[in-house]
């Protein structure tokens, strides 16, 4: 199902997409899917495997993905009318390579989208939050573009296991090129350090998590991916 290009320009502060920019540059996301140390992509695939599972996107189903990068993700959603947002420019041409017309592009912040309330039936936003000045901001735009009876699935990094981990591969010699792919520790593109305690506080006046799964295991969560439900019954006053 082909989609025509229609980019909708936002007017994100100049310098947070300066910085953003430059991480793309950076940290390469096609070298960090495409070419890690197998076990890393092993990880991703189970994770993405999980999100599209959770979003359970039925044919012709209308499917937002927030921070769309080169397309990694979106490219896993067929048979469904597929819009990206990204703040970078650098990723929109990338995903674009990736997934030619096929898909709806917009430039724009997550905190900020420029979609009426109820535009989509899913919306997902993988690896973002952790990158955006106002965590919670993001989540009430993806409930909002959602709507009441839209499925919006969300995964982040649990920060703590992660350097942990990260720490003990550079004492592995034969896998420190690995690193390479990876942000160090206290990554630099990553305004909070996320971890599922944080995660419930910024989604609570929002949304209601309805299914939540530890990436890899419940036992070593180096990710969460949570499919979040609009809480309309709540007073928010």
């Amino acid at each position: 199902m082909e989609q025509r290009e229609r980019v909708r320009e936002a007017t994100p502060d100049t310098d947070l997409v300066s910085w953003n920019e430059a991480m793309v540059e950076r940290y390469d996301i096609e070298r960090y899917y495409e070419r890690s140390h197998p076990l890393v992509r092993r990880l991703e695939r189970q994770r993405l495997d999980v999100l599209v599972a959770m979003a359970a996107a039925k044919p012709g189903d209308r499917v937002l993905e927030v921070g769309c990068g080169a397309g990694h993700v979106l490219e896993r959603f067929e048979g469904v009318m597929r819009t990206g947002i990204d703040l970078s420019a650098g990723m929109l041409t990338r995903i674009r390579r990736r997934l030619g017309d096929a898909v709806t592009l917009a430039r724009g912040s997550a905190d900020a989208l420029p979609f009426a309330d109820g535009a989509f039936d899913v919306v997902v936003c993988t690896e973002v939050l952790e990158h955006v000045p106002d965590p919670a901001g993001v989540v009430a735009e993806l409930m909002r573009v959602a709507g009441p009876a839209g499925r919006v699935v969300v995964s982040i990094p649990n920060e703590v296991n992660i350097d942990r981990a990260k720490r003990t591969l550079r004492r592995l010699p034969l896998i420190r090129q690995l690193l390479k792919t990876l942000a160090a520790e206290n990554n630099e593109w990553h305004l909070h350090h996320f971890d599922l305690r944080m995660f419930k506080t910024i989604v609570q006046r929002t949304a209601t998590i309805e299914a939540l799964r530890a990436i890899p295991l419940r036992a070593i969560p180096l990710r969460y991916v949570a499919l979040l439900r609009a809480d309309t019954g709540r007073n928010r006053s």
